[in-house]
């Protein structure tokens, strides 16, 4: 009896534990072609789609108390600015794709070539976007939009951006009407037509598939009407969907858009929905 039992025992004390295949290996940092509406260097596969839903709602959470904002379901009843984007990988490195904003109907076309991966050689990854936009369906007062973005990872944890553009015909297409300036005091580049800008920001897993996301966009050439574009947000990747709550300061989500800046005092909610397939 005691020989059978050893002879029945002995391979397993030789044996690796199989792994646990219950266990999802956590996310990594760099999961959306987008930030809030920065984009980002994240690639996707050859022929493969994407598509981004935008909703951004037209009341401030600022203005009205606690049981007035209530009331309208935190401005969810107010209606809101909402944007389709579809974009297709023609190669693995290359992008094209159409977004249509409701805000001034306006439509941009897009590519995107990411031109550099991070790895052990190199310590960024950079992609390069050209994009063309137009007012009532692409049918006045055009823009050209050159920009580059250049990001690192940090583990599975952190992604940082940095994204330098240049939009020209920003002021000929303002479509926001008596732009204020605290103090009272006259904008140096009232007379300028592009805009220059820098947009900054960071995505943050915190759990295996959730992300805090912030993004920031000074203006540093050029027209400069309102505030800088800035946003918030918290999001979770579920499947090939990804769900995103944030806050914002204007409803832009197109290069010439975000040139133009947000509200220097109101805040939106919104959310962005995103698909590959």
């Amino acid at each position: 009896m005691a020989a059978a039992l050893v002879l029945f025992t002995a391979p397993a004390f030789g044996q690796t534990p199989a792994p646990d295949v219950s266990a999802k290996a956590p996310l990594p940092a760099e999961i959306e072609l987008n930030l809030i509406n920065l984009p980002t260097t994240l690639s996707i596969k050859r022929h493969r789609s994407y598509f981004r839903l935008t909703h951004r709602f037209v009341g401030d959470l600022r203005r009205g108390d606690f049981g007035e904002l209530a009331a309208d379901l935190f401005t969810i009843d107010k209606g809101a600015i909402i944007g389709l984007e579809y974009r297709f990988a023609i190669t693995g490195n290359l992008q094209a794709g159409v977004h249509r904003s409701m805000l001034s109907k306006t439509i941009q076309t897009f590519g995107r070539w990411d031109a550099l991966k991070q790895g052990e050689s190199l310590p960024v990854s950079i992609s390069a976007i050209v994009s063309y936009e137009g007012l009532n369906n692409l049918r006045q007062q055009y823009q050209t939009g050159l920009a580059a973005t250049v990001s690192r990872t940090f583990g599975d944890r952190l992604a940082l951006y940095a994204t330098p553009a240049y939009v020209f015909g920003t002021h000929a297409v303002d479509f926001i009407a008596g732009h204020d300036h605290p103090g009272g005091t006259v904008d140096e580049h009232a007379n300028h037509d592009d805009t220059g800008f820098v947009g900054l920001g960071a995505r943050v897993r915190f759990s295996p598939g959730g992300y805090f996301v912030a993004e920031y966009t000074p203006r540093i050439s050029g027209y400069d009407p309102n505030n800088a574009e800035w946003g918030v947000a918290i999001e979770k990747r579920t499947g090939g969907h990804t769900l995103q709550l944030n806050f914002t300061n204007s409803f832009g989500t197109t290069l010439g858009q975000i040139a133009r800046g947000g509200s220097p005092h109101d805040v939106y909610l919104g959310f962005n929905i995103t698909r590959k397939f």
